[in-house]
This record gives C-alpha cells, sequence and structure tokens, in this order.
C-alpha cells in the first residue's frame, strides 16, 4: 500500500484505563501539534470514542473534518455519535481455528503453525467519509477557531455583564 508513518501524526498510548478517557488526552496532544490530519486510526474502539470527543471539543467535526476509525467492533461502537467506523475482528472462526489447530497438535494430525493470518471485517459506520480537499480544510479549521474566539469572547462580555 505504501502507506508512510510520519512521526509527527503518531502517539503512543499510555496507561490502563479502559473508558474513553484513554484516547481524549492523547487525540488532545495530536491536535496541538498543528500538522493537518485527515483521519484518526486509534488503538480500539474505546481510544476512538474518546478521540472523537477531544476532535469535536476543538470546534472540527467527526467525520467532515477528520475521519475516525477504531478497532474491535465493540457493542457500543454503532452507538457512538456518529457511530464508530471499525475493524471487526471474527472473534468466533479465530477461537475455531485455534481450538482446531491445538487438536490437530496433539493428536499429530499438523505441525505447530506459529501465525495463522484471519482477515477482519471493516465495518464503514458515520465516522468516517472522503477526505476533503486541503483548501475545504483550511478553510474549515479557520472557520472552527473563528467560532472558538467568538464563543470566547460571548462568554467573557457575559462576565463582565
Amino acid at each position: 500500500m505504501h502507506i508512510q508513518v510520519r512521526p509527527e501524526l503518531t502517539i503512543q498510548l499510555e496507561g490502563t484505563d479502559s473508558t474513553p478517557a484513554i484516547g481524549y488526552p492523547f487525540a488532545k496532544q495530536l491536535l496541538a501539534r498543528k500538522h493537518a490530519f485527515t483521519a484518526l486510526f486509534a488503538y480500539n474502539d474505546i481510544s476512538a470514542i474518546g478521540s472523537i470527543w477531544a476532535i469535536k471539543e476543538t470546534g472540527l467535526r467527526v467525520p467532515e473534518d477528520i475521519s475516525v476509525v477504531g478497532f474491535d467492533d465493540i457493542p457500543g461502537a454503532a452507538y457512538a455519535n456518529p457511530g464508530l467506523t471499525t475493524v471487526r475482528q471474527p472473534l468466533i472462526r479465530m477461537g475455531q481455528i485455534a481450538a482446531q489447530a491445538i487438536v490437530d497438535q496433539i493428536e499429530g494430525r499438523a505441525e505447530y503453525v506459529p501465525e495463522i493470518a484471519i482477515e477482519p471485517e471493516f465495518v464503514v459506520r458515520a465516522s468516517t467519509c472522503a477526505a476533503p480537499s486541503r483548501k475545504v480544510r483550511e478553510e474549515s479549521r479557520e472557520m472552527s477557531q473563528e467560532a472558538k474566539e467568538k464563543t470566547g469572547q460571548t462568554a467573557l462580555q457575559n462576565l463582565q455583564d
């Protein structure tokens, strides 16, 4: 596929939190780097949902400005806002293959196989769309920044009144 991994657009998740809070601060860090990107592929669905919160908080839209993809297809993925596009692992099939491999080895019908590749399923939902053109992305980010500034000015004015 010839996809180049750019270090400035990569973050290593740290921690053991099993809530969307795991993805939130890392997405905020990524957004703060000011390197434009059109999609985020998260470690898992939980971190993807936290990333969506962070993206929306900055005034950007999912998927219009940044598409988000998770991994695992947890039961709540379809009910995230927007519904989360994800990679579904065929867990039942994986279990069947693993059990058969063990039985075959025990019974001497097969040699040990260190790795078995099983194709996952890409489940498309509302958190992804075609990447916007560079010009549209820049205009959208400028409008988002203007909206944040106006919101801040309105809040300050309300405090002063």
